[in-house]
């Protein structure tokens, strides 16, 4: 909708926001709508502080003013807010003016926060990996091993005693006290469709309980998959006691994986002429240099599996190489060679472009100077690279499946 400097809003708050809702608010939600909307949401909040005191409402172009924005961008955070689930919307017309009452939601517990397959994704898509483990490493409870420990925490009835006096009032609780509201990411998806091809696949729809289609419906959001043949997946998903998430999300993620390999295009080419091996020489060396001109680094992965088709991850880290660092498809070949052989024939992300990024600031864009490049390579910082790496990748995805869990 359509907003103008005019119309007038006002806030309402449920909760103040805790300092564990602070660092959620920075550090997750932030990642994902970006510092203007969550600065809009907190100017948001403090205005529900001081419209509940003085029970009046504000122009828009007071927002404008406060956050030195124009109004097509405070529509916008509007709208990053309203989706992400940190506001609802009312509007009313009348007598020619146009109030809106922005509803201030909590941001989600750290637990559903994770538990969301939408937001977790969003969130790894906007952290690097090192930012991603020092996230979640942030929010990582730490305890002592009370194992071997006695518990000698005092108990209500040995502290207090409670005497009750004639006509003594009751404490009540009251509606009106505070309290938390949150709002989940709204999705829109054509349930009576996907429901409806379960029916014809002789599904129970009972066997997905209301967490189930949750996690459902937002995999198929994540990856874009339409109704029916998410209904497929589920189909073969299905076991006796419910449906499996493992087996479902792992189908997921090969069908988008083999979809999107057309996305892929650097992966394809070959090396450019002008870069390519131009010895005479028919030396071993010359003529492996000439062969890795000649192939595109697709065809080298593929080569290198027995005629298999690579895998969509190595692609893209491959495709990362040449579009982000600008390097040449036979120097690539060189890296992905070298990296293979000193990595017992796994691709490491961190280990090619810690590489990869020394070569495009050295300007390396033939086989032979790749080559000849490797020869200074210092062995010993690449292996401690490799095995950060594995600690991180490792660490990472321990916290990760713990907070999706909920065990932390």
């Amino acid at each position: 909708m359509k907003l103008y400097m005019s119309d007038f809003y006002r806030c309402e708050i449920f909760y103040p926001l805790d300092e564990i809702q602070n660092d959620i608010l920075y550090y997750l939600y932030q990642p994902l709508i970006g510092a203007s909307a969550v600065h809009l949401y907190m100017m948001l909040h403090l205005e529900g502080k001081r419209m509940k005191k003085n029970n009046t409402v504000a122009p828009l172009s007071r927002l404008v003013s406060f956050l030195s924005i124009n109004m097509t961008d405070l529509e916008k955070q509007l709208r990053s807010l309203e989706a992400i689930g940190l506001i609802r919307t009312y509007v009313k017309h009348q007598d020619n003016l146009t109030q809106y009452i922005y509803q201030l939601m909590s941001p989600l517990s750290l637990k559903a926060f994770f538990k969301n397959q939408i937001l977790t994704s969003l969130l790894e898509e906007s952290l690097s990996t090192d930012d991603l483990k020092r996230t979640i490493q942030y929010f990582k409870a730490y305890h002592e091993n009370i194992q071997d420990y006695e518990e000698v925490t005092a108990k209500f009835q040995d502290v207090f005693t409670i005497t009750h006096k004639q006509n003594s009032r009751k404490l009540q609780y009251s509606e009106d006290m505070p309290e938390e509201k949150t709002k989940e990411v709204v999705l829109d998806y054509d349930y009576d469709l996907f429901y409806k091809t379960l029916s014809d696949y002789q599904v129970n729809r009972k066997k997905l309980n209301k967490d189930d289609e949750k996690y459902v419906i937002q995999l198929a959001q994540v990856y874009h998959i339409d109704a029916i043949t998410l209904a497929g997946f589920v189909k073969e998903a299905m076991e006796s006691q419910g449906i499996n998430r493992q087996i479902l999300k792992n189908k997921i993620k090969e069908y988008y994986d083999l979809d999107h390999q057309s996305s892929l295009s650097e992966v394809y080419h070959k090396q450019p002429i002008q870069y390519q091996t131009s010895s005479n020489s028919n030396s071993p060396l010359e003529l492996h240099m000439k062969y890795l001109d000649s192939i595109t680094p697709y065809e080298l992965l593929k080569d290198k599996q027995g005629g298999k088709e690579p895998v969509y991850h190595d692609l893209m880290i491959v495709e990362t190489l040449m579009s982000q660092l600008g390097l040449k498809p036979a120097v690539v070949n060189v890296l992905l060679e070298y990296v293979l052989g000193k990595n017992d024939n796994r691709l490491s992300k961190r280990y090619l472009e810690t590489i990869g990024s020394s070569w495009t600031r050295k300007h390396i864009e033939t086989a032979m100077d790749a080559y000849r490049e490797l020869m200074h390579v210092d062995e010993d910082d690449l292996q401690e690279v490799k095995e950060i790496e594995e600690v991180d990748n490792a660490e990472a995805k321990s916290l990760l499946d713990k907070l999706k869990g909920g065990s932390v």
